[in-house]
């Protein structure tokens, strides 16, 4: 939705909210479902089975068209290429990538209105944003066939779980779906397009989660989808409360799924967990199986390189960085997209017989839950939606202290002016209660880890359950 659309939806009835919840779901349906979502489904799920050398010729393919258009209709590209005197014949084959450079998060915020295709209008791109590792925001254009892809190899993981198109889903996203501001249940909006469930992810408390339970009592949702630590939340919650609440499966993904979190959520809804990896830039996707041994490049997506820091390919089993080069977005195409993602390569093939590369489970984030003044625990990617559109922060580190004072560390830019001050430390108030002292602290850099990464959120208050 649209800034004026969100603002009107959050004042409206909650009957209202649900119709403009499944208008959305329907926009979307008619978008990136009917028969081009099946014929492309249908295609992807026999292309995983073929065999390696096959998937790699289809990789080619790909590569050469994507190239070929980037370097006639991307004028960042054309430039890229005409100072390293490369033609798009040049770059063929997976292993040619090489030949160009890599592209930070920086070199996209930089070169954005250049990295448009100029052979798409406005009218058929789609803007997102993002937040990534770092906390810094970054501004993308999508065009109808990555929309299309996502939603492809989305629901491939989902069929291989056992859940289908129609099959009642529970989501617990980054979106704010209720009106902070709402004190009563219900805290869920209603998707009947596709018979999704949205729920709120900032009104979780030890008050509110029996209400959760209750409307999965009479919804009957097959699975749940959301970030590893709001799973984790619902999780904890039934097993400190001796329950359990059966599933068909739970997805996860945007946060590192730790061992002791996949434990505690397919206890607590006696299910397997299939986690996922994927970003806003779409640039990659990778996938479990039903065998959960480490995540399947989804290689028809795009192609993913995992190079060491002198940007050499990573050995397999070592540590890495993942560059990603993404085969579906004509509009905003992203060739050698550097994340600050780390991950490493497996050796060898997968039990169920898929063909795709694989790789272990990526080291992004490592957060923790924030609990609000009022109880609330509120998971650290919630906070995303307040200050992925703050382009004048470059990079920030929000630290709960104690249970009613919380630190923002932040590197601005020259564009900070103390109207975003006013803004995040109100928007911050409205999530984490009026009590919540907030102080903003202007630093020159984020302390990393040893992995060249910060934590994002960092909160010194136990849960109480």
């Amino acid at each position: 939705m649209s800034g004026l659309l969100d603002k009107l939806y959050l004042r409206s009835p909650i009957f209202v909210q649900n119709f403009m919840v499944t208008m959305h779901g329907l926009r979307i349906y008619r978008r990136e479902y009917g028969k081009s979502f099946w014929k492309k489904l249908d295609e992807c799920e026999k292309l995983q089975w073929k065999s390696f050398d096959q998937i790699k010729d289809y990789q080619n393919a790909k590569l050469a068209s994507l190239v070929e258009h980037a370097y006639t209709h991307v004028p960042y590209y054309r430039k890229v290429m005409d100072e390293r005197k490369l033609k798009p014949t040049d770059i063929r084959i997976t292993e040619d990538l090489s030949k160009l450079p890599v592209v930070s998060r920086s070199d996209v915020k930089e070169n954005l209105k250049d990295l448009v295709s100029k052979n798409h209008s406005k009218r058929e791109l789609i803007m997102g944003h993002t937040s990534g590792t770092t906390g810094s925001p970054l501004t993308l254009m999508w065009d109808k066939d990555i929309c299309l892809m996502k939603t492809v190899v989305d629901w491939r993981q989902k069929r291989i779980a056992g859940i289908n198109i129609g099959d009642s889903m529970a989501f617990f996203l980054g979106r704010t779906i209720v009106p902070l501001s709402q004190k009563n249940p219900p805290y869920w909006r209603h998707n009947k397009v596709l018979n999704h469930v949205f729920c709120s992810s900032w009104h979780l408390s030890k008050e509110n989660l029996p209400s959760y339970f209750d409307m999965f009592e009479s919804y009957s949702p097959k699975a749940i989808e959301g970030y590893p630590s709001t799973m984790y939340i619902l999780a904890n919650y039934l097993l400190s409360k001796d329950r359990r609440f059966p599933l068909k499966a739970v997805f996860t993904s945007s946060e590192t799924l730790f061992d002791y979190q996949r434990q505690a959520i397919e206890e607590a809804f006696q299910c397997e967990l299939y986690d996922f990896y994927g970003m806003a830039e779409r640039a990659v996707f990778a996938t479990e199986c039903e065998h959960h041994d480490g995540k399947h490049i989804n290689m028809d997506f795009g192609i993913v390189e995992v190079l060491d820091g002198k940007g050499n390919p990573a050995e397999d089993g070592a540590l890495g960085r993942i560059v990603a080069t993404s085969f579906h977005n004509y509009g905003m195409p992203l060739i050698r997209y550097q994340t600050s993602d780390i991950t490493s390569l497996k050796t060898g093939k997968c039990r169920c017989g898929r063909n795709f590369t694989m790789m272990e489970n990526v080291t992004t984030k490592d957060e923790d839950i924030i609990t609000s003044t009022d109880g609330r625990y509120i998971s650290s990617s919630i906070l995303n939606a307040l200050t992925h559109h703050m382009t004048s922060i470059i990079e920030h580190q929000i630290i709960q202290e104690s249970r009613d004072r919380t630190v923002v560390k932040m590197v601005v830019s020259s564009d900070f002016t103390d109207n975003d001050s006013e803004f995040l430390i109100n928007g911050l108030h409205g999530v984490l209660g009026e009590d919540m002292n907030i102080e903003l602290e202007f630093v020159d850099e984020i302390p990393r880890t040893n992995a060249g990464k910060y934590r994002w959120v960092i909160s010194k208050v136990p849960l109480e359950f």
